[in-house]
């Protein structure tokens, strides 16, 4: 029996889709399978590796812990024998010659500290003299005395090691008693604990370390990762219960979210434990590549399976779709090109008999294609297809459709000016061949060139003035030196900064700031030639380029015209009329450089001259000056090199009573060992120093070292005399020289009587001379006050007596004249009157002969100073004077 056509139909189609269910059936519980056979042996491999971590970080925990252990305990009996050797006899102790005759390991520094915290022996960075007392392992061994060994956190280190971070082992000394007599300490640097292990070991994230059972870390070391940027430790003190252990710790315990297997250790007898930690990213690394291989092979065959399941449905309805999806896209195409911003249109190209282009003509178009041209789309379609770029240049049109059928591709830009049927402005043009035709977008991008040129503008305008700014001056400069340079013609360029303009933003603030600048570019505006260029460099820094320069005259005239133009009062509302200084520094093309940043740093350095001589002048570009800054800065780099390796030694000048002949007082002067120069004077670096503000921390470390050699003195037994230390203005300009001599004072126990403070009598004077409040707090804490170089300064008596003076320095220049001038007798003789007139101390500085020396006898001088009676000494040479030095037979009655 046979079924009808169309019920033998519906069957084909029941049984169809039993197949399909069958098919997609098998393939769903084949998928299961296949998945979950992926992701069983996965978990298995990454079970496997990190047990096997698990193991290595626990060795390297427990191997790392010996190794500490090793190293700590060597540290504890080395404490033991130093305290026997002590308390046995502390005067025999000495490290400093053990460390020389390597007893000691080179990155272990004991010392032996006494019961008032001094260190009485020690290593290199841990030298004699050095204060200790008030640190806490000091403390805690002299409060507890079975306090055993102490290890104390890594903190700052002092002397030797100031600026690094160090670990402190000590114990304590006692006396036969058992009272306290001192501390053995030794000093090791935290990259010594970790310095035996290998750095191989240690993968990107992984780490070891020692902690503090109390939690901080003691030594730590990191492997290859950007530590700089992200810290690898716990957040929180972790807690170790056992002996020994390992845990795998999620990443939110740590600072940088990397999950972790940690394995610890306890150092037997020590608060400590060793950490050993490895990333489980480096666990799993290989486990990634390998996982991923068995999710990629799974998903090769779901795909497949699925490609299989779906082939056979896709085939039967894929005619149809594709006649409905044919329909749609012509409609939703014919739609959107009809709509589109952008003109659009097909051209048909035509050939000749013998194949070369004839005609270029339009097949179809949208409205906006239409609109663009000026021509109804219906008169359009058929024409030329030069007609969309206004039709005047065919010739071009032609080149560019022939590159299109050549190459596949092309597209330029075309502006159509007013007064053409075409719309006005800028077209972007794109063409594409397809087939035998040329498909063509027109793109209006006049406002994105209106856009970009109103950005250029304002990329080279300065926004506060309206000036052309530095981009401007770097855009432009290049093209009119090249011009220059071939028409043999030169330039030149003013470099123009306004004097003390920092003033005005300090007290008006930064609107009246800003409004100064305005109106000085004003003024700078009405003042250049019509062929000249004005341009702000930035600040209150202006530049001028003149062209054609005649003759470097010219420009210096210009110059100063520019400077009597800022001169001149300006009215600035609501702050009033101002009268400004400018320095104006000129650098000539080619002579002075040949390229823009060459020509800028020469009349930069120029216009440094000319501040530096007075301001408010203009200065020519002069080899000479351009090496002498060069001097100055390479001598800055210098200096701060030597502050910090401290190449600076002290020297002393004795003063002498001018009736006794004995030794009074001395002055501190100070000397650069330089590594390569040898001894250098101050008048070489001094200068610099002041410049560069450098003189603050030199100032520093000369006081701490007068401060220190006092107390060595005193403690040798001598008796010590005052010494006056020379200050600058700078150091005075607020209360840090006060705080820093107290401390130093206090620290090595001086008498404010055996310091005095050193001025030179210009720097009082002077526009931003010493603060007089600083001057009286540093009196009233018992510290003289000195004038130096007095008479060249020009101060007033009232200065002299309001700040309470102690001690005025005749200038030597009058002191070499005494004898030969008498202005200069007169002169020396009016000081000393006055001197004795305020009750103030008169010294006569630069002696060097017994007639000046009978002159200023005869005069009353109090106390002389020069080479008659000694040039400066070192330390050591001083503390002979010290035992009683006289210079001279004593004055008898004339």
């Amino acid at each position: 029996m046979h079924l009808p056509v169309k019920q033998s139909e519906m069957q084909s189609r029941r049984d169809s889709k039993k197949i399909m269910l069958s098919w997609t059936l098998g393939c769903v519980i084949f998928l299961l399978l296949l998945w979950g056979a992926a992701f069983a042996k996965i978990d298995a491999d990454r079970k496997r590796l990190i047990d096997s971590a698990g193991i290595e970080v626990a060795a390297r925990a427990k191997t790392y812990a010996e190794q500490v252990l090793r190293t700590v305990q060597q540290i504890d009996q080395l404490s033991r024998v130093i305290k026997y050797e002590w308390e046995r006899n502390p005067s025999s102790l000495n490290l400093e010659e053990q460390y020389r005759k390597g007893v000691y390991q080179t990155a272990v520094y004991p010392a032996a500290i006494n019961a008032q915290g001094v260190a009485m022996t020690g290593t290199r960075n841990l030298p004699k003299g050095t204060y200790m007392g008030d640190l806490d392992f000091f403390k805690l061994n002299k409060n507890n005395p079975d306090a055993g060994l102490v290890i104390s956190y890594p903190t700052p280190g002092r002397g030797g090691f100031s600026g690094k971070t160090i670990i402190r082992f000590s114990r304590r000394f006692e006396k036969p008693d058992g009272t306290f007599d001192g501390v053995v300490l030794i000093a090791i640097e935290p990259n010594f604990i970790t310095s035996f292990q290998d750095d191989s070991l240690l993968g990107a994230d992984d780490f070891i370390s020692v902690r503090f059972l109390s939690g901080p870390v003691m030594a730590s070391k990191v492997g290859r990762s950007d530590f700089s940027k992200n810290q690898v430790y716990y957040q929180e003190t972790p807690h170790f219960d056992s002996h020994a252990g390992l845990k795998n710790e999620p990443g939110y315990l740590f600072f940088d979210g990397v999950p972790r297997i940690v394995g610890w250790e306890k150092l037997e007898g020590y608060p400590l434990v060793s950490l050993a930690a490895i990333s489980e990213k480096n666990v799993l690394a290989s486990y990634s590549s390998t996982a991923a291989s068995y999710l990629f092979l799974a998903a090769v065959i779901s795909i497949l399976l699925i490609l299989a399941a779906f082939k056979s449905a896709r085939i039967q309805i894929q005619e149809a779709l594709r006649r409905m999806h044919i329909d749609q896209v012509q409609s939703t195409f014919r739609l959107a090109v009809d709509g589109a911003r952008e003109g659009f249109y097909m051209i048909r190209p035509t050939y000749q008999a013998d194949g070369a282009l004839d005609q270029l003509l339009i097949e179809d178009c949208n409205e906006r294609a239409a609109e663009m041209a000026g021509i109804p789309r219906h008169d359009l379609i058929g024409a030329c297809g030069t007609t969309l770029n206004d039709g005047k240049n065919k010739a071009s049109d032609r080149v560019f459709f022939t590159r299109v059928l050549a190459e596949g591709f092309n597209e330029d830009e075309f502006h159509v000016p007013q007064g053409s049927t075409h719309a006005a402005g800028w077209y972007q043009r794109r063409a594409v061949r397809s087939g035998t035709g040329i498909a063509v977008t027109i793109r209006d991008v006049s406002d994105a060139k209106q856009q970009a040129q109103n950005l250029a503008v304002m990329a080279r305008t300065d926004a506060l003035t309206g000036l052309p700014n530095r981009h401007w001056l770097n855009d432009n400069l290049p093209a009119l030196l090249e011009k220059s340079h071939k028409e043999g013609k030169r330039i030149a360029l003013l470099y123009i900064d306004l004097d003390n303009f920092k003033d005005i933003n300090d007290s008006l603030g930064h609107k009246a700031g800003d409004d100064v600048l305005r109106a000085v570019s004003r003024s700078l505006q009405s003042a250049v030639r019509a062929g000249d260029h004005l341009a702000r460099l930035g600040g209150d820094e202006f530049t001028v380029i003149i062209e054609n320069l005649q003759n470097n005259a010219d420009a210096g005239k210009i110059g100063q015209q520019l400077i009597d133009t800022i001169g001149s009062s300006i009215a600035i509302p609501p702050w009033g009329s101002f009268a400004f200084k400018a320095s104006v520094g000129i650098s000539i093309f080619p002579s002075d450089g040949e390229d823009v940043d060459t020509l800028l740093q020469s009349a930069d350095i120029a216009m440094y001259v000319a501040k530096s001589e007075g301001k408010a002048q203009f200065r020519f570009y002069d080899f000479k000056f351009a090496q002498k800054i060069r001097e100055r800065i390479s001598t800055e780099r210098a200096l701060i090199q030597a502050i910090r390796q401290d190449e600076f030694v002290v020297y002393y000048q004795p003063r002498a009573d001018a009736v006794s002949g004995r030794l009074c007082s001395m002055e501190a002067l100070v000397r650069w060992h330089h590594p390569e120069r040898g001894l250098l004077s101050p008048l070489e670096f001094i200068p610099v120093a002041e410049q560069s503000n450098l003189i603050i921390p030199l100032g520093e470390a000369v006081i701490e070292k007068v401060c220190f050699q006092i107390a060595q003195w005193r403690a040798a037994g001598l008796p010590v005399k005052p010494v006056s230390i020379n200050v600058s203005a700078l150091q005075l300009k607020d209360d840090r020289l006060r705080h820093f001599l107290a401390s130093c004072m206090q620290r090595h126990e001086i008498n404010p009587a055996l310091i005095a403070i050193e001025l030179t009598e210009s720097s009082m004077v002077q526009e931003n001379g010493v603060a007089p409040d600083e001057l009286r707090q540093l009196r009233a804490m018992g510290i003289e006050l000195q004038i130096d170089d007095f008479g060249t300064g020009y101060s007033s008596l009232s200065t002299l007596q309001s700040l309470d003076i102690d001690v005025v320095k005749i200038d030597q220049s009058f002191t070499r004249k005494l004898g030969q001038d008498q202005q200069s007798n007169a002169l020396c003789e009016a000081i000393i009157s006055i001197g004795r007139a305020l009750d103030i101390v008169v010294v006569a500085e630069g002696v060097e002969t017994l007639h000046q020396l009978h002159i200023l006898q005869k005069m009353g001088c109090a106390e002389i100073q020069g080479y008659l009676i000694a040039r400066p000494l070192p330390a050591e040479k001083i503390a002979v004077l010290l035992k009683g030095a006289q210079f001279f037979e004593p004055l008898k009655k004339i």
